[in-house]
């Protein structure tokens, strides 16, 4: 196999043998012999002087040949420049209409006002079905805020608080996935694992329970404000019902037997489905072994399903390089308090030899805070990233629910075809033998699996048309606060690197006010000692290796 970019010289070694055809490839030949040539395949002689002679084979026919129209390929069409289409690989496909002509119907105004999740508490169970102790969180609603002239801005007053524990909230989460399919919720925090570990202990700490307040406020204020879960009945419910949520959701029911029975109900259903959608890659091959008709949506799975697998691949080096930074700024802030405690021991001894000490750890405490700063700032200017790559599970539970309901629209007309070919064939008989009773039934039946498999069609494209509206709502806001993460990311890095090369220069100009005969490069030779260090004293040094000894070093 050989590429362009490879030496002439290697091509000409291995000419033999049958080449990679991908994209690149230089020449290859499609008669049958499969072998690499440098100049186009010529008809066999024998092809040539007897056309009764079938031709072989080709190894090579239906294969790939990129866009090299010399070769039979297709030329790529000139793709045009857009915000969206700015900066991407040439490899990476153009994103499809729904997310580049992507424009909301009617702007969702939010039925609630501000929610706010606060006051953890923890409960302690009694009885033999009580389970472990648990966290419990008050959701308050405050009311909508009216800009009217006549009111004045301020607090709202609160409409309801209710108590709600963790499991509620994911029993939340699953009900409205449940009631708008296809629509992209915004992620719920998750158990993280050290949570899980705390969980399962009599003693649960104050700081998890107030960090997972603050990440329920977050979530509960974005699903209010989603176009599609923000009005859907589960979510009034959930805010409003102030008993307990059990009541109405038996799967988090109270009492232990009734939660086993709900719970035991809709495992089959839902194992199948996550096993079924989410877990598989996103793509075209999922949505057309489901039955996917729409070429909009199998382009949204094509496009999507690149863009999932690099945001998935992307954002967690984006985080671990965040969390370099952040440990190179506490090492360095470490490290210079301890020089800065070694100085001070050093001093009431021999003041000459702390100075240097001295500069070296104020320089360090000082790059070490601005690193951590920029951490900080850069943690910050990420979370757009982080979101996004969350919220890919979610799309990939939409593309899911469009399967389903692919599936679902499947089964209702095959039984719909079925009820009417079953009243087709005995339609004649039952009427001659006056079995008009039986013949009505069968009527009834027919009609009504057909109306059921109108429904299921129907379903399906709503589910279809209110996929597309969330890709396009996810892209735009990927676009606009991508954009703004980027500016701040950058102008923050650049600030940060201009700051810490003052610090260290800084510290340079104060070496050379401290020990003006050094030289500027600051290196001395071994054995040359420096003005008033006693030889007796721990020097700190950095030792350069040159050649094959120790022979030089520097501060």
């Amino acid at each position: 196999q050989q590429y362009p970019y490879q030496p002439q010289q290697q091509q000409q070694q291995q000419q033999q043998g049958v080449m990679n055809a991908m994209a690149g490839s230089y020449m290859y030949s499609t008669t049958g012999a499969g072998q690499m040539t440098g100049q186009p395949a010529q008809t066999p002689p024998a092809a040539a002087r007897n056309p009764h002679v079938s031709p072989q084979p080709s190894v090579l026919a239906g294969m790939h040949v990129g866009h090299d129209v010399n070769l039979g390929g297709v030329a790529p069409s000139p793709m045009k420049t857009t915000k969206y289409h700015a900066g991407l690989a040439n490899n990476f496909p153009p994103p499809p209409s729904a997310i580049v002509n992507y424009a909301p119907t009617t702007p969702f105004d939010p039925l609630y006002g501000r929610i706010v999740v606060n006051d953890p508490m923890l409960i302690q169970g009694s009885g033999l079905f009580a389970g472990p102790p648990h966290w419990t969180y008050l959701v308050t609603l405050h009311s909508k805020r009216q800009n009217n002239n006549n009111q004045q801005s301020g607090p709202q007053p609160p409409l309801s608080a209710v108590r709600r524990r963790f499991r509620h909230f994911v029993a939340l989460e699953d009900r409205v996935r449940t009631s708008v399919p296809g629509a992209i919720l915004p992620p719920r925090p998750d158990k993280h694992p050290a949570r899980a570990i705390e969980e399962a202990t009599a003693r649960q700490s104050a700081d998890f329970a107030q960090q997972r307040a603050q990440e329920l406020s977050v979530y509960m204020n974005a699903l209010a404000h989603h176009p599609h879960a923000g009005k859907s009945p589960e979510l009034k419910l959930f805010l409003t019902l102030q008993d307990h949520i059990g009541t109405a959701w038996p799967e988090v029911s109270s009492s232990a037997f009734t939660r086993m029975t709900a719970v035991g109900t809709a495992t089959v259903e839902k194992l199948t489905e996550s096993v079924d959608g989410v877990l598989s890659e996103l793509g075209t091959a999922q949505q057309v072994a489901a039955g996917e008709d729409s070429a909009e949506v199998l382009a949204l799975a094509a496009y999507e399903g690149r863009r999932i697998g690099a945001v998935s691949s992307s954002v967690p080096k984006v985080e671990g390089a965040v969390g370099l930074i952040r440990d190179r700024g506490d090492r360095l802030g470490a490290t210079g308090l301890e020089t800065s405690k070694l100085a001070k021991d050093v001093a009431w001894c021999d003041r000459d030899l702390a100075a240097p000490m001295e500069i070296l750890a104020s320089a360090m405490l000082r790059g070490g805070r601005r690193t951590k700063r920029l951490g900080l700032e850069l943690g910050a200017a990420v979370d757009p990233f982080v979101v996004q790559y969350r919220t890919c599970k979610y799309e990939q539970m939409a593309f899911a629910d469009r399967r389903t309901a692919l599936k679902r629209r499947t089964e209702a007309r095959t039984k719909a075809d079925g009820r009417a070919a079953k009243l087709m064939m005995n339609q004649t008989s039952m009427q001659s033998m006056g079995r008009l009773g039986t013949l009505e039934r069968l009527e009834t039946e027919a009609a009504m699996y057909d109306e059921m498999a109108t429904e299921a069609a129907r379903e399906a494209e709503n589910v279809a048309t209110r996929l597309q509206e969330e890709v396009g709502r996810i892209g735009a806001i990927r676009v606009r606060e991508w954009d703004s993460s980027m500016k701040v990311i950058a102008s923050g890095m650049k600030e940060a690197c201009a700051e810490n090369a003052a610090i260290w220069e800084s510290a340079l100009e104060a070496f050379k006010r401290e020990f003006p005969d050094c030289p500027e490069t600051g290196a001395v030779l071994l054995g040359h000692s420096l003005p008033t260090w006693h030889t007796s004293y721990i020097r700190i040094v950095t030792e350069v290796k040159v050649g094959t000894g120790w022979d030089r070093v520097s501060f």
